[in-house]
């Protein structure tokens, strides 16, 4: 199961969805977009709102935090509460989704490292922007984390127990933002961070404009008489459902996420048959990856409503 990019990349994937079942293709074919690609990037890394008065140091940040259970296929809510003694001037994020974020909303000079897949084009958008930046760390090497010196590292529900520990281990702080799977997570995390390093203003900002995004790509979008149901297959045969970004993305353009319309929550793991059985009208594949080739040198797409995988 590959972690896709994180704010702006399920944008993208909406527009490919709906596109290619209509076959509106550019000549490269890539799906053609009714938003331009390069000026919803730019408006969405870097967002500015009203400066508020600061609210001092120390603050004390009562928050939900989520916790997801692969095994069950169960998402745990609870309540916790989180101090930070100063505002954070050297903060390290380990995670895609939550450099994306800090970029949009953070003064850059604040963030003092990036992890791998934050530079890495696969998983992220700005990783063009983040090689010119750097420094970046691999995912396992805490030493050199901790090195830096950050008075702020942010983890998330991926990021391994034995990484944590360490900076436990060195007193370095760190945040846990735990799970997080839809674009309404999304903001919901976007605003917690903003609160944490002090750029409220800024994550109202960033939230306001993605609502205004989606707003006016719904708005270019042709209108679908009969909502079709669109299955997204991963590698290891894993299928997203309701608490997933896909499931935003196909709430946002008027189709059937059939994962979760068979029931799944987060994400589960399907064989062939499966597939079969549940018989969507169309599957989508990870860009670069060869699933497409191997569903069709199953025969798979032989015995299914749906004759191709985009």
């Amino acid at each position: 199961m590959k972690k896709t990019p994180f704010l702006l990349g399920f944008v993208f994937i909406d527009l490919c969805v709906l596109h290619l079942w209509l076959g509106q293709c550019r000549g490269d074919g890539l799906p053609k977009t009714p938003l331009d690609m390069e000026t919803l990037l730019n408006s969405l890394s870097c967002v500015r709102g009203e400066t508020e008065s600061d609210k001092g140091w120390p603050r004390k940040i009562e928050y939900e935090h989520e916790v997801y259970d692969f095994r069950k296929d169960a998402l745990y809510q609870e309540k916790k509460t989180f101090v930070m003694t100063s505002k954070p001037l050297r903060i390290i994020p380990h995670a895609v989704g939550v450099s994306e974020i800090l970029w949009a909303i953070c003064p850059r000079e604040r963030i003092i490292a990036f992890n791998e897949f934050s530079a890495d084009p696969e998983f992220s958008l700005i990783a063009d922007l983040v090689k010119k930046r750097g420094p970046v760390f691999g995912s396992k090497q805490t030493e050199l984390v901790i090195g830096y010196q950050p008075d702020l590292v942010f983890t998330v529900f991926y990021s391994g127990a034995d990484f944590k520990e360490k900076l436990k281990q060195a007193k370095i702080p760190y945040f846990d933002l735990g799970y997080f799977g839809t674009i309404a997570s999304i903001k919901k995390q976007s605003l917690l961070i903003g609160r944490i390093i002090g750029e409220e203003g800024n994550a109202e900002a960033l939230v306001k404009t993605i609502d205004e995004k989606i707003q006016a790509l719904r708005k270019k979008l042709p209108r679908i008489t009969k909502p079709i149901r669109v299955l997204y297959y991963d590698e290891g045969g894993y299928i997203p459902g309701k608490s997933s970004n896909f499931e935003s993305i196909c709430n946002i353009i008027g189709v059937i996420n059939v994962g979760a319309e068979q029931g799944i929550k987060s994400w589960s793991q399907i064989d062939y048959e499966t597939l079969l059985k549940w018989d969507p009208d169309m599957i989508i594949v990870p860009q670069e990856s060869h699933l497409r080739e191997q569903l069709i040198a199953n025969e798979i797409l032989s015995h299914a409503k749906a004759k191709e995988a985009f």
